[in-house]
């Protein structure tokens, strides 16, 4: 007589008791990231309208990147004001659109190509369509194309204003998005050509090459490019703005956002899931991540409702890029 033993089921049984623990630790690593974040939402949101009821100018740090965290939160589920968006996506269009006429002659931004790439990214992040604003924004990048293909800084605050690949990157996001695809396809394709070229030397100068190659379809170089921005994580799992600085969050953040939308890393991968552990690691306990700045202030100092002082505008920075990077 032969006995049947339910060895498939035992085994089963038992494979499911051996996952239980890494079920569990998912769920509480996605619970505590998911926290992170809305507490960085709800930081960002404040800042944002402060800026708006005291600022008159357009800025990158409160209006392109809040536009581009804010959605992108809202698009994965996560409780965002109605007006939070909105409200900075006509600000925007307001400030550019009182300079309308200037525009096309390359005049009127002051941060120049980066600014103009910066605002269309924006409100592309919006939901925006095209209109006027937009059609001047687009004119004003063509103008001031270089012979190389690339976009230049004009001035220069590290990390968040300091990079050709920055400025090159933002308008090709801009093009793409609001200009017509027979006027944009030769410029785009001149600018991508430029960024598999060029040497980055810095974290923002790797991350939006990664960035740039993407939003130009130039898919298999965006990937090539990620894995230069992937060796350059620390021992601590983090990412550092230059190679003789600590680990920050926001040169943490953008990287990994920039190698998740490459797709050369995944987001359950160990070199992601460190990145992601020391972001919540080092996360203040009011929803932000604090970073010392690099650039001299231009503008006189105001308190926009963001922690950390004269360290505010790269700290609501990095504070986006981290909320990104956490976002599911």
């Amino acid at each position: 007589m032969r006995i049947k033993t339910p060895m498939g089921g035992f085994l089963a049984g038992v494979a499911l008791l051996v996952s239980i623990p890494h079920l569990l630790c998912a769920r509480d690593n996605n619970d505590t990231a998911h926290k992170s974040v809305q507490l960085a939402i709800s930081l960002i949101e404040k800042s944002a309208a402060t800026y708006v009821d005291k600022r008159e100018c357009f800025s990158c740090h409160h209006q392109a990147l809040t536009m581009m965290a804010l959605n992108r939160a809202r698009r994965a589920g996560f409780k965002v004001g109605e007006e939070s968006i909105s409200m900075q996506s006509r600000f925007t269009i307001e400030y550019f659109k009182d300079r309308i006429d200037r525009l096309p002659k390359g005049q009127g931004v002051p941060g120049g190509p980066y600014s103009a790439g910066y605002a269309l990214t924006g409100l592309a992040a919006a939901g925006e369509p095209g209109n006027k604003t937009t059609d001047a924004l687009i004119q004003y990048l063509l103008n001031s194309q270089n012979k190389d293909g690339s976009w230049h800084i004009r001035t220069h605050r590290p990390p968040l204003e300091d990079s050709h690949f920055t400025a090159t990157a933002l308008a090709i996001k801009g093009l793409g998005k609001f200009e017509d695809p027979e006027k944009r396809a030769k410029p785009i394709q001149r600018a991508v050509e430029w960024l598999i070229k060029a040497e980055p030397k810095t974290t923002e100068d790797h991350v939006f090459r990664v960035f740039g190659l993407q939003w130009g379809n130039a898919k298999k170089d965006s990937n090539d490019a990620a894995g230069p921005l992937l060796k350059l994580q620390r021992e601590d799992q983090g990412w550092a703005q230059m190679p003789n600085m600590e680990s920050d969050a926001y040169a943490t953040g953008q990287a990994l956002v920039a190698l998740k939308e490459s797709g050369l890393l995944e987001p359950g991968s160990p070199q992601f899931k460190g990145g992601i552990r020391w972001l919540v690691e080092h996360q203040e306990p009011d929803g932000s991540w604090h970073v010392k700045t690099r650039s001299k202030p231009i503008q006189k100092y105001f308190e926009s409702d963001f922690p950390h002082g004269k360290d505010q505008f790269i700290s609501i920075s990095a504070t986006c890029w981290a909320e990104m990077a956490l976002l599911p």
